[in-house]
């Protein structure tokens, strides 16, 4: 692994989706090989899979994010789990309503303990066409399927496909997310939960590969390669927000 691996398995979390080409442009190299490494990284077991991550708002659910002292795994279902450095797992889970996520929060809490963080995001649950039901659902069985193929099984043009998918990603209910072993990627990812917002949003541009946030708070996924480097900049943030929450990431799954 060295610097140009690392920016490449950037660009891929900012967005999976991203041309090699426009890869090889922002770096600075070739669009071959930007293939080769891409190919290595898969083949090395650096990126373990690709998953399809689905809003729980695109099925007409709310979602909430909660962290809890990992004294013992949630054994419940959830959305999305990272599990951290500092003693914390982090979860996503899903309710039929906010009084349901409340609920399910309260029965977590039982058996982890009091949680560490939680935060709704203000949200408008989606009603989705059957269309968009079947199209979701080939995607989360196979997530890199091309436009094409998804086409030939939906038995409609790639320009319909291309359409309802750039929907589903501008609305942020559906996002493909690599599965990255971070110990042989040599990378530090890590979360910051804010109710400072815009100026989270400024501070992190540069290292910033996911934002999830609304106007009363947020949480800043960002990458880095050290310790020593997400330490210092937590810190400077800290200045602008002194209740700020910082989450290191061993590992990360997507149900």
């Amino acid at each position: 692994m060295d610097q140009i691996d690392k920016k490449i398995l950037f660009y891929l979390l900012k967005d999976y989706r991203t041309s090699q080409r426009s890869i090889a442009k922002m770096i600075g190299i070739s669009s071959p090989a930007v293939n080769y490494r891409v190919d290595k990284l898969i083949q090395d077991k650096v990126i373990k899979k690709v998953s399809l991550y689905v809003n729980p708002n695109f099925y007409g659910k709310y979602h909430a994010y909660v962290a809890f002292k990992n004294i013992k795994d949630w054994e419940g279902e959830c959305v999305f789990k990272v599990n951290c450095l500092e003693e914390t797992n982090v979860y996503e889970i899903e309710g039929s309503s906010l009084d349901d996520l409340k609920k399910k929060i309260d029965i977590m809490s039982e058996s982890l303990g009091y949680p560490r963080m939680v935060y709704i995001p203000k949200q408008q649950p989606y009603n989705p066409s059957n269309f968009d039901l079947k199209l979701v659902s080939i995607m989360k069985e196979e997530p890199t399927l091309d436009t094409m193929y998804l086409a030939d099984k939906m038995k409609v043009s790639t320009k319909t496909i291309r359409r309802h998918i750039r929907y589903l990603y501008s609305r942020n209910f559906i996002r493909l997310i690599p599965e990255i072993d971070l110990t042989k990627a040599g990378l530090i990812m890590y979360a910051v939960f804010t109710h400072n917002v815009e100026i989270g949003r400024k501070f992190f541009a540069r290292q910033m590969f996911r934002e999830i946030s609304d106007d009363t708070a947020g949480i800043f996924v960002n990458v880095g390669d050290s310790l020593e480097e997400v330490k210092e900049e937590f810190f400077k943030f800290r200045e602008f927000d002194k209740d700020a929450d910082l989450m290191i990431a061993i590992d990360y799954s997507v149900s």
